[in-house]
């Protein structure tokens, strides 16, 4: 039973980094002592028991500290057990603290309930929430008054419904860490002088919110190049941006 606990996610194989060698040989010989837990620490015992893979376990190490130090029962199970009440799957909170370890640094009732009330609020199911917190932990380092907020009021201004704003910001949650300035403002500029309407950019942006994401100069050239060629719709618009270089081209070869 010694080996419960220690859910490797599958043979680790050489691991990447020295944190990671580390552990391996710690883990491994905490699985041969009566114990199981005697050469890791509380944390990263516990932490292990989520399933996390080695070398997912010296990413949360490099940039959470899990030594002795690290308080498991005020800092690590709190948060935990508060993310299994709030509907994530084990996968899930695996994805959440790998992809954002310091989760476990942020206080709960100051920064990770108030953003995921936050998520209710606008509109999003629980499992839409789940979702979010998962794809896109770094929500928790975002200030629900300077950027959050304003990157709703903001989608509400272009002419996004309540609902297509929370579906956006579900399908694609790295929305949340954009500038708004620099990034969605000249984007949405562009869609406007290629002759989108706004209710057109409000489909588009409910569709695909990923557009959002796509460097300017690579939107603003496939608008040019659509437009030139009279390709340019709604629907065309959105199908290209997902393109790679090389398909686009030859995407627009086809009507050369």
């Amino acid at each position: 039973q010694g080996s419960s606990w220690l859910a490797l996610g599958g043979s680790p194989g050489s691991p990447k980094s020295p944190i990671a060698a580390r552990l391996l040989r710690r883990s491994t010989v905490a699985r041969r002592s009566s114990s199981g837990r005697e050469s890791l620490t509380p944390a990263e015992a516990h932490l292990f028991s989520l399933g996390l893979s080695v070398e997912q376990m010296a990413k949360v190490s490099a940039r959470f500290g899990v030594d002795s130090s690290c308080d498991v029962e005020r800092k690590v199970k709190p948060i935990l057990s508060w993310l299994v009440d709030l509907g994530l799957t084990d996968l899930q909170i695996r994805q959440a603290v790998v992809g954002f370890p310091r989760v476990f640094g942020k206080s709960l009732g100051h920064k990770l309930k108030p953003a995921a009330q936050w998520l209710s609020e606008i509109g999003m199911s629980d499992a839409q929430v789940a979702n979010v917190i998962a794809r896109c932990p770094q929500i928790f380092s975002c200030s629900i008054e300077s950027k959050l907020k304003p990157l709703v009021q903001w989608l509400s201004k272009i002419g996004m419904s309540d609902a297509q704003v929370a579906k956006a910001i579900a399908t694609c949650p790295s929305l949340c860490g954009l500038s708004l300035p620099s990034n969605f403002m000249p984007k949405v500029q562009l869609l406007r002088e290629a002759g989108f309407s706004g209710a057109q950019i409000a489909s588009s942006l409910t569709v695909f919110p990923a557009l959002l994401t796509c460097g300017s100069q690579r939107l603003a050239h496939r608008l040019s190049v659509l437009q030139a060629q009279g390709l340019l719709t709604e629907t065309s618009m959105r199908s290209c941006m997902k393109l790679t270089d090389s398909r686009f081209a030859n995407f627009v070869a086809r009507f050369d």
